[in-house]
């Protein structure tokens, strides 16, 4: 692993230079500010950490490290020792963590849970404004194909945002393959994950089938091409939260009504004749608002939006997730949350 305030000219200076149009293209990263990088000893997160490091001059970053063994492979504490020692050498403050047994249902999405919960954790102690992971376009290309699978709305979609809160990717707009070159061009060592080849996790299913298979029919640029529709499906989306966001307060009254009974606990109503006169992509928005951040499996949402669209019969009620309930009146809707029997 090279030492921390690398120069930024010589071997692999391409990929340095896409990084930092991108940090600046997004606004990632502001002078001053602690940078807590996620290294997982792969090539994209090894290549991540190496352009920081030239980067920390010009930029006026600090960068610290962070590391999850998640224990899913024999070798994982040994990999995890190395690249603390690797990183520690090279002049880094590097935070590092053993994960929970893991085993289990919904394996990938429990252990990325602990992963973020810790970088978040350590981000707070050291004053990190910025959490950098390394997350390129063909994982952006991947993660929209996987949400396509499961019906995911527009934002879903878009896939992974070059800035999420928090979260940065500064190689978000790179290849796979260029971090790839990246660091045997640079003479950085790396290991492959190998969760990227594992059966049990869906991206693995994506990557080494479906995207080969797109890639074989339509050429290599259909990776890109995906990308860079998510990344509109992105902003069009942003445009209609913000739309949405801005309808609220004047159509949305805040229920202070207490249950009584059998009857739920409103929360929000809607008028019925205003929210008709919207477009069912702000509907929907309107109602997502409405219920908080709840995943619909009941799909009562939709089902409100067909009886909008149809001839809604007013004391018609639909199940949300959460214990959620949206019923339609006369007048408008009706979103409350039943009460514990």
């Amino acid at each position: 692993m090279a030492g921390a305030h690398r120069r930024l000219g010589g071997p692999g200076y391409a990929l340095v230079e896409r990084a930092r149009d991108t940090i600046a293209r997004h606004g990632m990263i502001a002078r001053g500010d602690v940078v807590l990088a996620a290294l997982s000893g792969g090539p994209d997160s090894t290549a991540l950490v190496d352009v920081l490091a030239r980067l920390e001059g010009s930029l006026g970053l600090a960068v610290h490290i962070a590391h999850v063994d998640h224990g899913l492979a024999g070798d994982s504490a040994e990999v995890a020792s190395r690249l603390a020692s690797a990183a520690a050498e090279s002049g880094f403050e590097v935070h590092v963590v053993r994960a929970p047994d893991l085993a289990g249902p919904n394996l990938h999405a429990r252990a990325r849970e602990f992963r973020y919960g810790f970088f978040h954790t350590v981000a707070g102690q050291i004053g990190a404004a910025r959490i950098a992971t390394g997350h390129t376009l063909d994982d952006r290309a991947e993660t929209t194909l996987a949400r396509l699978v499961h019906g995911a709305d527009t934002g879903g979609i878009a896939g992974i945002p070059p800035v999420d809160g928090a979260r940065i990717r500064p190689l978000i707009e790179a290849r796979r393959a260029e971090t790839r070159a990246y660091c045997i061009e640079s003479g950085l060592s790396f290991v492959d994950d190998p969760a990227n080849d594992d059966p049990r996790f869906e991206r693995a299913a994506i990557r080494n089938e479906i995207v080969p298979a797109i890639t074989e029919r339509f050429g290599a640029g259909a990776v890109a091409s995906i990308a860079r529709s998510a990344e509109r499906l992105g902003e069009d989306a942003a445009a209609l939260d913000g739309i949405a966001d801005r309808l609220w307060p004047g159509l949305a009254s805040e229920a202070d009504s207490v249950a009584g009974g059998d009857e739920p606990a409103a929360i929000v109503r809607l008028p019925l004749d205003e929210l008709r006169k919207l477009p069912r992509a702000l509907r929907r928005r309107m109602l997502e608002h409405a219920v908080g951040r709840v995943r619909d499996r009941a799909g009562g949402i939709e089902a409100v939006l067909e009886a909008l669209e149809g001839e809604a019969k007013p004391g018609a009620r639909f199940d949300v997730a959460d214990g959620i309930e949206i019923t339609l009146t006369r007048e408008g809707i009706v979103v409350a949350r039943r009460m514990p029997a």
